[in-house]
């Protein structure tokens, strides 16, 4: 009887696209397996490119919320009846909950699967689980899943990797959106904005780093979503001539995939930046508060400082100096830049 698996990872955009490593594992050594993902729908668009899986199904969190704001309980009764249905239909034997949350343990439980992992429990979510994978050591992107793989006893999990292609439409989005407002060429992709302060490089940084660029012969790119545009268009401002703002100019998928042309993405430790990564553009991480892992895929790097107090993720003890960032100096991410581009291209 072959394996059916659903896994649940609900969020951010970068969890999603590291947890792909889970999935490339599962699929890898489970051929036959009928694996579906459970996920917030404002995301679901992002899967739809990854070939073999068998089922997305969304979660309507922002439907859920507002019933519950508006104190409309039977309609939050309705959305939960008509998720438990759907994911109940596939007849799951077996979740992984790769989020370790108490929403995320408890939506598993509406497929009514006989068995239950949950990876790096919080919240209690662990006393909805029959068995559990602790928190290690995470060097490379997705070693926390190679856990989870290793503890199901999934052969060949250190070779598991992330990997979210782009769907044939987005694709074609993209290279059109290229075309229309970046031209022909090589360009350097910047990926500055997430929801942390403390996790924020410096825009007059941003902004030197796109001089430094043109001196080479290379235009950056700033990326980002609509919440970003204005910052973006700060950024952009002071910048070198030619560089370009396309935040909130194109769906997250869309965004993704011109990720895929770039000669070199820099980012922040945010969604987009983790994607580039997976599609194996040469991308520099600027890694600070936050620790997701220590050491890229091949073909990109890390940068970070070491300090005592990493990771504080949300919780920094610097009074808003973020020394983690500013010591990653213009000069030192062009020197990994400079290093990165300097290898045979992928293009």
């Amino acid at each position: 009887m072959s394996h059916r698996i659903l896994i649940v990872r609900l969020g951010a955009i970068g969890d999603v696209v590291v947890t792909t490593t889970l999935f490339h594992g599962l699929r890898a050594a489970w051929p036959d397996a009928h694996i579906g993902w459970l996920v917030d729908a404002r995301l679901a668009g992002m899967l739809a490119g990854l070939d073999g899986l068998d089922r997305v199904h969304q979660w309507d969190r922002v439907g859920w919320s507002g019933a519950l704001r508006s104190g409309r309980i039977d309609r939050l009764a309705q959305g939960i009846a008509a998720l438990r249905r759907d994911l109940r239909r596939e007849g799951y034997t077996m979740v992984l909950d790769a989020q370790g949350l108490l929403k995320s343990s408890g939506l598993g439980l509406l497929a009514g699967a006989g068995e239950r992992w949950a990876l790096r429990p919080r919240e209690g979510s662990a006393l909805l689980a029959h068995h559990v994978v602790p928190a290690a050591e995470r060097r490379l992107p997705g070693d926390e899943y190679r856990d989870l793989l290793r503890a199901l006893g999934v052969p060949g999990a250190e070779s598991a990797r992330m990997g979210l292609p782009i769907a044939p439409d987005r694709g074609s989005e993209a290279r059109a959106l290229i075309t229309q407002r970046i031209g022909e060429g090589g360009f350097v992709a910047l990926c500055p904005f997430t929801t942390r302060p403390q996790k924020h490089w410096f825009d007059e940084r941003w902004s030197e780093l796109t001089r430094s660029f043109l001196g080479r012969g290379l235009h950056c790119v700033i990326m980002g979503g609509p919440s970003d545009r204005e910052r973006a268009e700060a950024i952009r401002s002071s910048s070198a001539p030619g560089t370009i703002s396309l935040a909130g100019e194109a769906r997250l998928e869309v965004s993704a995939a011109v990720l895929a042309h770039a000669r070199l993405t820099i980012g922040v430790d945010t969604g987009l930046t983790h994607w580039s990564m997976a599609h194996r553009t040469p991308t520099i991480a600027l890694m600070g508060s936050a620790l997701p892992y220590t050491v890229a895929l091949e073909g990109s790097t890390v940068l970070r400082e070491p300090m005592a107090c990493a990771p504080c993720d949300r919780r920094p003890t610097c009074a808003g100096r973020f020394e983690c960032m500013r010591a990653l100096t213009v000069e030192r991410v062009m020197a990994a830049a400079v290093s990165l581009l300097e290898q045979p291209s992928r293009h």
